[in-house]
């Protein structure tokens, strides 16, 4: 039923981290991406609260929009989800060049990213930025700062099922990352972060 792929991306400039450091932020956060009709089994948004509080050693301290990096005893690590976020954001735009209708789709549906936490081998960040953001309010323009978390020449080590049908080819995936490496993945793109050279090899079965 399912190819998996090899996939290593060996990032040629700082890769920003994207999980808030202040503890309002991280339950917002939480609250935004909650589905309206959660499952009957899911986690309770107080304990996903607490657990990323934790993990990205969250304080009140810590100001409003501050980004570092989950991490727990392995280390600092990225969430599959964020990949496989970043693959769909790139198929979508990529779906007219290739000629694959609703390409965005085809792939949220037929291509996981694995294991759930992808260590970056490193026990805590190497640096940090702060910037200005400028913002237009109903109150008018406001600026504020950011200060983003980032680590120099990360690593990532995962692996892809992607369903055996047929639509979602080894090409596809190429395209897709050829384009990713280009774009960058993470935050701070506009300032070329999270660009990266990449490897994709199909597994050994």
């Amino acid at each position: 039923m399912w190819k998996t792929y090899n996939v290593t991306m060996h990032f040629i400039s700082p890769f920003a981290a994207s999980t808030p450091k202040n503890p309002k932020d991280i339950e917002a956060m939480i609250v935004n991406r909650a589905p309206a009709r959660p499952p009957e089994n899911a986690v309770p948004l107080e304990d996903l609260t607490a657990r990323m509080i934790e993990e990205a050693q969250a304080s009140e301290e810590a100001e409003r929009g501050y980004a570092t990096f989950l991490s727990n005893d392995n280390g600092l690590y990225y969430e599959a989800r964020c990949v496989r976020g970043h693959i769909k954001d790139c198929a979508n735009v990529l779906q007219a060049q290739l000629g694959v209708k609703a390409l965005k789709s085809k792939v949220a549906n037929r291509v996981y990213v694995q294991p759930a936490r992808l260590y970056l081998d490193k026990q805590a960040p190497d640096g940090n930025e702060t910037r200005i953001i400028h913002a237009l309010t109903p109150k008018g323009p406001r600026s504020s700062f950011k200060t983003i978390d980032y680590v120099d020449k990360a690593v990532l080590n995962f692996q892809l099922k992607v369903l055996d049908d047929g639509v979602v080819t080894e090409e596809i995936l190429q395209a897709i990352f050829d384009y990713g490496s280009v774009h960058g993945m993470g935050q701070e793109r506009s300032q070329d972060w999270g660009k990266y050279d990449y490897t994709l090899s199909r597994a050994v079965a």
